[in-house]
């Protein structure tokens, strides 16, 4: 199966909502089985659904808008002529301000954080949270990369704290050179715990288009200089 990758300039409405996706598996470029659709949504005259489609080499989560002859799909960004700015479905922010591993300011602009503790260049991020903690919130995922060997180990080392306030001084002692997580005896009930929540973390990473860390959002879901934070 082959899917066209079109960047494509529309006028949206102001209606929008979710629908039930289960009428878009009748377009035959979406009907394959190895192709799941897991929501749709309604931005007045164009839909955008949320695919997972099964590789060899996992899943692999990407969005599709489709017009509402149902004629035409469209894979990539599809832009307010008016705006130019991209049109994306609301983020569940609900249920990311509950999900989050660390909950971190007092401030009422809020953002998404994926982070790496052994990631240099999360650790200088991190190094700067203090001096924004009364402007932003920050709800923070931990996507431990596979080239750092101890990335895993400190992520279960913060999450096992007791409280927010005990994570977020956990992870801000590390990043100062704390080694208290080499102590940590790595057991099975943490893989199974931790080692879940962070698969989980990693799918919602997916969503975003996470590539790298530290990656920072806004709550349309848009990527953030996280050197812009604050100011």
């Amino acid at each position: 199966m082959k899917l066209f990758f079109v960047c494509v300039t529309l006028t949206l409405g102001l209606l929008a909502g979710d629908i039930d996706p289960k009428s878009f598996k009748s377009i035959k470029m979406l009907s394959p089985s190895h192709i799941s659709i897991s929501k749709a949504y309604d931005h007045g005259i164009i839909y955008e659904l949320s695919l997972e489609i099964s590789t060899p080499r996992g899943k692999q989560y990407t969005t599709a808008y489709v017009t509402k002859d149902k004629k035409v799909v469209v894979l990539g960004e599809v832009l307010d002529a008016n705006t130019g700015v991209e049109i994306k479905r609301p983020l569940d922010m609900q249920s990311i301000r509950k999900n989050a591993d660390i909950v971190y300011g007092e401030g009422k602009d809020e953002y998404i954080v994926f982070t790496d503790p052994e990631c240099p260049y999360c650790v200088k991020f991190e190094l700067f949270w203090p001096s924004i903690s009364k402007k932003v919130k920050l709800y923070v995922y931990f996507m431990p990369l596979s080239n750092h060997r101890n990335a895993t180990k400190m992520s279960y080392y913060v999450m096992k704290q007791e409280g927010q306030v005990a994570k977020a001084n956990t992870i801000l002692n590390m990043a100062k050179g704390d080694k208290s997580f080499e102590r940590l005896s790595m057991t099975q009930k943490m893989h199974d715990v931790f080692g879940t929540k962070i698969k989980q973390n990693q799918v919602l990473a997916n969503k975003f288009g996470v590539r790298g860390t530290p990656a920072v959002f806004d709550t349309k879901g848009t990527a953030i200089n996280w050197s812009s934070l604050g100011k």
